[in-house]
């Protein structure tokens, strides 16, 4: 892939960005599993919402933004509700596993 200085015109941005978030779709979906295989380790439904993990785990992603030079408060939106996804999700197969 080309670096974003390498392109020449829109098409080509687009062809890139494009490329990119079709990466970033298949690096959600390969968390997700881990997030689905996790349950396997929790042993109540309080784990899963673990307040106090959340909070380091925002401040890290927010950590990170700021070391790639993007906003913060969008990353740690965009994580707000992956956060909200994986408590669902594990909730859901939690519940499964106890019925």
């Amino acid at each position: 892939m080309r670096t974003a200085s390498q392109c020449t015109d829109m098409a080509q941005i687009r062809d890139d960005v494009n490329a990119i978030d079709r990466e970033i779709v298949r690096l959600l979906g390969r968390r997700l599993e881990y997030v689905r295989c996790a349950v396997r380790f929790k042993p109540d439904e309080e784990s899963i919402r673990r307040p106090d993990h959340w909070e380091r785990f925002f401040a890290q992603r927010r950590a990170w933004a700021e070391q790639e030079g993007y906003d913060p408060e969008v990353i740690e939106a965009i994580y707000q509700r992956l956060y909200e996804y994986t408590v669902h999700v594990q909730l859901d197969l939690y519940r499964q596993r106890k019925a």
